[in-house]
């Protein structure tokens, strides 16, 4: 566990921060998201902290910035969930024995 701290520890040196103001409701839900995600760790090796968060958001953002239409934050926001969104229901309708994809419905 000491050799999982020490890299831990060595990757974060080479973080560089970045300070972004949330909104209340943010702030709140990604406090829930970590405490909930420590809390159903199998294994305790690593702190999953609100930054631990969103650092993973921001790499599926960099990853898919198809996601990401829109000419203010708001349409950005928007476009981007309801794309989530219909890739969710998508994968859903796919795993309950749906059409393929690329046939037609």
């Amino acid at each position: 566990m000491a050799g999982n701290s020490a890299k831990r520890k060595a990757v974060q040196s080479e973080d560089r921060p970045k300070w972004v103001p949330l909104r209340e409701d943010q702030h709140s839900e990604l406090s829930t998201i970590a405490r909930e995600l420590m809390l159903a760790r199998s294994q305790k090796a690593e702190r999953i902290t609100e930054n631990t968060v969103i650092r993973l958001a921001v790499d599926l953002v960099i990853r898919h910035p198809e996601l990401l239409v829109g000419d203010t934050e708001d349409d950005l926001r928007t476009n981007m969930l309801e794309r989530f969104e219909q890739l969710l229901e998508r994968e859903s309708e796919l795993l309950a024995g749906g059409a393929e994809p690329g046939e037609d419905q």
